[in-house]
């Protein structure tokens, strides 16, 4: 959840790189926009880390019920994804009640080791609401990369099962579809370019 990644300590350092002729491409994480109308609400850049947080247009920062997230830590840049999102894991389950957790699943994309997985809390500690998040990790050469996109959605004791009210069934299903949409999002639509990546999408 979002608070689990600003609780995150790491120890952010800039990363100096010599240009030669016959170095490869630079490495850059391509986030493309989400499907409607988003705003950038977090902005914090740190030599070649980096923390980015967008929320849907007509939502409100004190008040949002979605966010998409996207982070760079040069720091850990040959660190394990599926070690990282395990601790990540760890993480939510002490802010939460009724997690339930899927993954970390690894494979490769363009050549580079990506993660995925995905977070469902019954209820965050001290809120009227649960969250469904859906992680993308991607080891880069130059940075770990973590791609979150989170949905608030009514708390229950089992995080992996909706509580929707009866009256309110065309919202459960609306949230299932904008889920399997932000899955396919993070497959299609999220990848790295430059550095070690043969990524086809980036020709």
């Amino acid at each position: 959840m979002r608070l689990a990644l600003l609780a995150l300590v790491v120890d952010l350092t800039a990363l100096t790189a010599s240009a030669a002729l016959a170095a490869p491409a630079a490495e850059r994480l391509v986030v493309k926009p989400y499907p409607g109308k988003w705003k950038r609400i977090t902005d914090q850049t740190d030599g070649a880390s980096w923390f980015h947080e967008q929320i849907p247009a007509d939502q409100d920062v004190n008040s949002f019920t979605d966010i998409l997230s996207d982070q760079a830590f040069a720091k850990l840049a040959g660190y394990d994804p599926s070690k990282f999102l395990t601790g990540l894991f760890q993480r939510i389950n002490g802010g939460c009640t009724g997690l339930v957790v899927n993954g970390p699943a690894a494979a490769v994309e363009g050549g580079v080791t990506v993660v995925y997985g995905q977070a469902y809390c019954g209820q965050q500690n001290g809120q009227s609401f649960g969250v469904h998040m859906f992680y993308k990790l991607i080891a880069g050469r130059d940075a770990l990369y973590v791609i979150d996109r989170e949905f608030h959605v009514p708390p229950s004791a089992n995080g992996g099962q909706l509580s929707f009210p009866k009256d309110q069934a065309a919202a459960a299903m609306a949230l299932l579809k904008n889920e399997a949409a932000a899955n396919k999002y993070l497959t299609d639509d999220v990848y790295l370019c430059g550095g070690a990546s043969t990524d086809p999408r980036c020709r």
